[in-house]
């Protein structure tokens, strides 16, 4: 059951847990008083004006937790509607964490199967297993600019990009028949890149992101 709103998977809106919480104090002297406990705005607590919050005339501020920050509050409560509110975020992130990982497992899972049909073509062409390990290898060096991160430890993002680089890759290697490993290199380095360049221009810098745990200790 949804006691309090979270939206875009960590964020809670103030007022929603101050009127939840029954709070006597208006809200604004409230909110301030919390985040008076040393909590950083940008990092554990955001604010932005809203035309919907009216107050005297003119738009009101509103204030979103983490849900991190929210439980601390909680806990500033003292009582029992701020135990009820904070045990509520700790099985939300539980759930949030079990679906994050669901959704990784589910997109590595697609990867090694694209992984595995396009060396398989590659065999079936007279390759070797060596050169389909040089031949991804290139390709997720092009996706890094440099030294890649092991599948097992990208997350769903770069796993989905990976993923559609080595289903263009084998698409790309049966249309135009390849059958050399330099051609089919060219190929995967090309579809790396145009993905790479794809991330980049939203903003995703591949190698910057942080490898995520080993998905394959996660199964165990």
């Amino acid at each position: 059951m949804e006691l309090i709103k979270i939206y875009q998977g960590n964020l809670v809106d103030a007022r929603d847990l101050w009127e939840f919480l029954e709070v006597k104090t208006q809200f604004n002297k409230w909110i301030g008083r919390m985040l008076d406990y040393g909590f950083e705005e940008g990092k554990e607590f955001w604010t932005n004006l809203s035309k919907t919050s009216i107050q005297g005339g003119r738009p009101g501020k509103e204030y979103f937790l983490s849900i991190q920050t929210a439980k601390e509050i909680c806990m500033l409560q003292r009582n029992e509607k701020g135990k009820e509110a904070r045990k509520y975020f700790i099985q939300a992130e539980e759930t949030l964490k079990q679906l994050n990982e669901s959704k990784r497992f589910a997109a590595f899972n697609k990867l090694e199967t694209s992984k595995q049909k396009f060396k398989e073509t590659i065999l079936s062409l007279g390759l070797s297993d060596q050169d389909y390990i040089q031949i991804d290898f290139s390709g997720r060096r092009v996706l890094f600019n440099g030294t890649p991160i092991e599948d097992e430890q990208l997350n769903r993002v770069l796993l989905v990009s990976r993923d559609l680089a080595t289903e263009m890759s084998h698409y790309n290697t049966l249309k135009k028949g390849l059958a050399s490993k330099k051609d089919i290199t060219d190929e995967t380095e090309k579809n790396h890149a145009e993905i790479r360049n794809t991330l980049m221009e939203r903003g995703i810098t591949p190698e910057e992101l942080s490898p995520e745990e080993d998905i394959k200790r996660l199964k165990n």
